[in-house]
Formats: C-alpha cells, structure tokens, sequence
C-alpha cells in the first residue's frame, strides 16, 4: 500500500484514493470535505479529508480493500 496520507493542519489529513473507494467510504465515515479529479470528464480519484481519530479507521478499512 503506498502512503498517500498527508497532514495538512494539527488535526487534519487528507487521504488520497480512488475513485471506486470512495463510494464505500463515504458512506461509512460520513465523509463531506473532498477534493475530486477528473480526466476526460471522469472521476478517477479524490482526495479526502478526515481527523486523527477517523484517519486510523479509514487507514484500517484502506487496508482491508488492499488500497
């Protein structure tokens, strides 16, 4: 798995992945702060952001997908 985690404040990540993923996560984390990138007009990826404490869980369930 690549790190594809960045901190951007104290208390806050943002976590690059795919686009297929993210319909997973969204769901479960209630995740609202994203950054999406599109080519030909496709969504390929996002970047999203979480908090310390979500970052241990959607790094866990990354890890369960194989991302």
């Amino acid at each position: 798995m690549e790190n594809n985690t960045w901190q951007i404040d104290d208390n806050l990540y943002k976590v690059h992945i795919s686009s297929d993923v993210y319909g997973k996560l969204k769901e479960e984390f209630n995740i609202k702060n994203t950054c999406k990138y599109m080519k030909k007009g496709e969504i390929f990826a996002y970047d999203i952001i979480v908090d310390k404490d979500e970052l241990k869980k959607v790094t866990k369930r990354l890890e369960e997908f194989d991302c």
